[in-house]
């Protein structure tokens, strides 16, 4: 089951009957923590801490947590919550730097073994459904529906719940006609419709014609990449 990370049969990259998926695990690592501390939910969190910022279970069974204002050294974080995020804290800032805009926030140390624990969840529970995924990275991997039986936004549906019920965890997905990794993430960005979208070659297009004046600061393609991708597209 665990070798099936790769697809496994060479097809047409830009066939306009290919579906292809990216999933991406919501919130992943601060998500996971969550689950471990439910009392934490709705607040700024910060991961990236040490062992000294392990929580401390009281006597009477609460639990007292690290706060970012204590921080003292050169790490980074490693990932946060949205309600941090919306602070202005951010993977990889400086925790001293993120200190100053989230003193309050809870500092957690990270838990690599418990992150992959649930990677391997939620992989297992997509590979139930669909046999052929390609792994990239701890919290995200690309899907081929292309010949699994079902309608798109049914079999979207059901990944996102045999996830959820295989880890507790949420994820967004993003069904494309090829494997573009950032055009999956721009579908995800492009709708809230329960964390699913799907673009048709069609619209695929559409919206690369204006992704250097869509409100996305982290995807720009430029003159020459825009004409690059137009070339795909239509390959």
């Amino acid at each position: 089951m665990y070798s099936q990370y790769s697809f496994s049969s060479p097809r047409p990259m830009y066939a306009h009957n290919r579906r292809i998926a990216h999933l991406d695990m919501d919130a992943f690592y601060a998500s996971v923590e969550l689950l471990q501390y439910p009392e934490l939910r709705g607040q700024p969190v910060v991961i990236g801490g040490g062992r000294d910022h392990q929580p401390v279970t009281q006597p009477d069974g609460t639990r007292s947590f690290a706060r970012l204002r204590d921080y003292v050294g050169r790490g980074v974080i490693t990932t946060a919550t949205y309600e941090a995020r919306a602070l202005g804290v951010g993977s990889a800032m400086g925790m001293m730097k993120a200190a100053k805009l989230a003193p309050d926030a809870v500092l957690l140390p990270v838990n690599f073994d418990a992150y992959r624990h649930y990677s391997r969840l939620f992989k297992q529970a997509v590979l139930r459904i669909a046999p052929e995924i390609e792994d990239r990275g701890i919290d995200e991997i690309y899907i081929d529906l292309t010949d699994v039986p079902g309608e798109t936004f049914e079999l979207a549906s059901r990944i996102k719940a045999a996830v959820h019920e295989a880890t507790g965890l949420s994820c967004s997905i993003g069904v494309t006609p090829n494997k573009l990794l950032s055009l999956s993430r721009v579908a995800c960005q492009q709708s809230s419709l329960q964390g699913i979208c799907r673009f048709s070659h069609v619209q695929v297009a559409c919206v690369a014609s204006s992704l250097n004046t869509a409100p996305c600061p982290d995807f720009r393609l430029g003159s020459e990449g825009s004409s690059r991708f137009q070339f795909l597209l239509e390959s």
